[in-house]
């Protein structure tokens, strides 16, 4: 039923876990998600890899800000909280998921979206300002697609999930046929043009 958003929990990679204490001490901040590479990867190796959507649901916003990069927030159908709440052994009342630093989205507000869908890519955040990598978060309270808590690490237990327990039962493999596309990372803005088939001119 969960789908891990780099393809399978042997393909991903934290580098910075969930109120992680090196990310405050790096930072200043909390860190209210996980950051996530493919497996083997380093620098900008998977820049523009598609990030796939953890479950059904439906996608609440999407937002761009200049550290933020693209964002994609989904809230997941109440079967989806159910199944998690399992996992965890907790009630979760209602879960959404956010997927930050998009090279760019492939959904918009209000889209119905399935687990295993692509929602984007793989980006470096706003400006650029980052090796490539997805910030991925769990929420149990609706809050902006660009919100941060910062230092408010209540508000982090309060209304986040650690992802990592979540993330580990998501083995799922996914179940569509994408389009290759040759993709210029350079200038995400324009067309993306389809691969020719074989044997096309």
């Amino acid at each position: 039923m969960l789908f891990h958003p780099l393809g399978g929990p042997k393909w991903g990679r934290i580098d910075a876990g969930f109120l992680d204490p090196g990310y405050l001490r790096a930072v200043g901040s909390e860190h209210p998600g996980v950051d996530i590479n493919r497996a083997g990867t380093s620098g900008d190796q998977d820049l523009g890899h598609p990030i796939l959507c953890l479950a059904p649901g439906v996608v609440e916003e999407v937002a761009q800000d200049d550290v933020w990069g693209h964002v994609v927030l989904v809230r997941h159908d109440q079967a989806v909280a159910r199944w998690v709440s399992r996992i965890l052994g907790r009630e979760v009342p209602a879960l959404w998921s956010q997927y930050a630093h998009l090279i760019w989205p492939v959904v918009e507000r209000g889209q119905r979206v399935l687990g295993g869908q692509a929602i984007g890519g793989m980006g470096k955040g706003g400006r650029q300002r980052y090796w490539a990598h997805l910030h991925f978060e769990l929420r149990t309270a609706l809050h902006p697609a660009l919100f941060w808590p910062g230092k408010r690490r209540e508000v982090i237990i309060r209304d986040y999930l650690d992802p990592a327990p979540v993330l580990a039962k998501a083995t799922q493999e996914h179940r569509y046929v994408w389009e290759r596309l040759i993709v210029n990372l350079t200038r995400p803005d324009l067309p993306q043009v389809r691969e020719p088939n074989a044997g096309e001119a």
